[in-house]
């Protein structure tokens, strides 16, 4: 830790992610539980609330008791980064802690930190947190303020009848009741209504969250401040959502031409991106989404490159490395997931990743790069025609075939 960062978040004050203690006391605890359950942070010690530094005449043992008292004190523990800044006016202590995706504990009170509170954490915040510790189970849940009406029957029908020939004319089987056997429904107050997978794959588009589409942006440059020329809301179920996005990149991405082929005449098309790796970064966003999150997922094509980015970080326990290596044992939304594979819209569970560096290696194109963090997930394919300064470049795909 510099002095120069320091300096920085004296400067900009405390706000979501960092606050200032004059002295050590259990408040700084549940600053950092606050935080943790959060979006991560630091706090620093020996500031007062104006940000003038005020000192500690005895740093290493603030620093002791913050370690001990994270361990002790708070369940599951917390490891912060505990450090001395040696300052001008006087020395401080810097805890940093990142968000951890569980649900953190002291004293059997739950903290969050809001703008630039720390405060207890309501009954709905809980289960928010309770549901994020298990992921996979939101979406069982019934979805809320949907009905059986909102879901459209006649393609369910269609999936059962693919699935399962003649089960809906079997006695005593009704559609709602195979729903419920695989999870698309469940059970509320006496009737039955959609599981939130259920509105997900089978609702109505009209009835359903705002939430789950995707935004698709054309951008004309490198930065998000820069114009967007082209801009689609695709919504519907996620089948939908894969194919529309996969149509949205495929008519406005630039074809190159490379060369010749074999025969001398006919001119090497080089497309910006590969299909199949778009086709599969929109099919784990949707599937692999965090759907109690109120965001969209965003497609976003820009000059260099194309990003599709998600809500919701990874499951907790699951590192970004394991994630890239494929065949973790635990998914957010395994009804979601399994009926996309089965529709073809997903790779073999857990190896979308390996298949989409594929793709991207089969073309020609510098490698993907995915970024984790608590609150997104983010897919980046840069565009092969940035690597072909020499090629004939046309405009969009419209106007050559692929």
């Amino acid at each position: 830790m510099n002095e120069q960062t320091v300096a920085e978040w004296l400067a900009a004050g405390e706000g979501e992610q960092s606050e200032f203690k004059e002295k050590y006391s259990s408040r700084v605890i549940e600053s950092l539980v606050a935080l943790a359950n959060t979006a991560g942070g630091h706090v620093l010690i020996g500031v007062n609330d104006r940000g003038r530094v005020v000192g500690l005449a005895d740093p290493a043992r603030v620093v002791e008791s913050v370690i001990s008292a994270c361990r002790e004190a708070v369940s599951p523990p917390l490891a912060p980064t505990v450090e001395i800044v040696r300052l001008p006016e006087g020395d401080i202590v810097v805890a940093q802690i990142e968000a951890t995706g569980r649900m953190h504990a002291k004293g059997g009170a739950i903290f969050l930190r809001h703008g630039r509170q720390t405060r207890r954490a309501s009954g709905e915040e809980i289960r928010f947190l309770t549901l994020r510790e298990t992921p996979e189970v939101y979406e069982t849940l019934p979805c809320p303020g949907a009905t059986w009406e909102d879901m459209d029957q006649a393609v369910l029908s269609k999936y059962f009848e693919l699935r399962a020939p003649d089960a809906l004319k079997r006695e005593g089987v009704s559609l709602a009741r195979l729903a419920v056997g695989q999870t698309f429904a469940t059970e509320r107050g006496g009737e039955i209504v959609p599981s939130v997978a259920g509105m997900v794959l089978f609702g109505q588009a009209d009835r359903m969250s705002f939430n789950w589409r995707i935004t698709a942006l054309r951008i004309r440059g490198r930065e998000l401040t820069d114009p967007i020329v082209d801009r689609q809301d695709l919504a519907g179920p996620v089948d939908n959502l894969v194919r529309e996005g996969e149509s949205f990149v495929r008519n406005r991405m630039r074809v190159a031409y490379a060369g010749f082929e074999a025969d001398g005449v006919t001119r090497r098309e080089v497309p910006e991106y590969p299909l199949r790796a778009v086709r599969e970064a929109l099919a784990n966003a949707v599937s692999h989404r965090d759907y109690s999150v109120p965001s969209q997922v965003q497609l976003r094509m820009y000059d260099d490159r194309l990003e599709v980015q998600s809500p919701g970080g990874l499951l907790p326990g699951l590192t970004l490395a394991e994630a890239l290596q494929g065949g973790a044992p635990k998914r957010r939304n395994n009804v979601v997931t399994r009926v996309l594979w089965e529709r073809g819209l997903v790779e073999a569970v857990g190896f979308g990743f390996a298949l989409i560096r594929q793709q991207m290696r089969a073309l020609g194109a510098p490698e993907p790069h995915f970024e984790a963090r608590p609150s997104l997930f983010l897919v980046t394919l840069p565009s092969r025609l940035e690597q072909l300064p020499e090629a004939d470049e046309g405009e969009t795909a419209d106007d050559a075939e692929i």
